[in-house]
């Protein structure tokens, strides 16, 4: 029941009850109950996604970076209170932290990394992946200016 429920949910997640209860042969008590159970425990969790251009942010960059292991909690803790952080994670290999921002351009990548050291003193930036363009983002498929136009369903089993 419940791979049948994200199933549904990735292929759209604005579907209310009712009508995943249906295209799961159950009810909308028991999509609801199964849900609360899934975001209670953190298996799933829901977002809202919005297209970058709207939001005046068409670049994408990644940022591979160091940071001493006592200090990687404040930093990540740091790095999600920003407006323009997408992801934060704890890595294993040579970097220890990967983060994705949203930047307004080019320019805005060398800006945000000096501010970045600056204000996190332990945080070394040892590598940079640019995105300028992305044509799908958790299985949907984005257009010139990243709206939705379709679907493309990960598989997370």
């Amino acid at each position: 029941m419940d791979r049948a429920l994200l199933a549904q949910l990735v292929s759209d997640g604005r579907l209310g009850w009712a009508e995943l209860a249906q295209r799961t042969g159950t009810s909308p008590a028991t999509v609801r109950r199964r849900l609360r159970r899934l975001t209670d425990s953190e298996v799933l969790t829901f977002r809202c996604d919005v297209a970058a251009p709207l939001a005046g942010r068409v670049v994408s960059v990644s940022l591979l970076a160091t940071a001493p292991a006592r200090d990687v909690g404040a930093v990540h803790r740091t790095l999600a209170a920003l407006p323009e952080c997408r992801l934060v994670a704890a890595v294993t290999g040579p970097a220890n932290l990967f983060a994705t921002l949203w930047v307004s351009d080019i320019g805005d990548i060398q800006r945000r990394e000096t501010a970045l050291c600056a204000r996190l003193p332990g945080l070394t930036v040892t590598d940079r992946i640019v995105g300028l363009r992305t044509v799908k983002r958790m299985g949907h498929l984005l257009d010139d200016d990243g709206r939705r136009t379709g679907v493309r369903p990960i598989s997370p089993w």
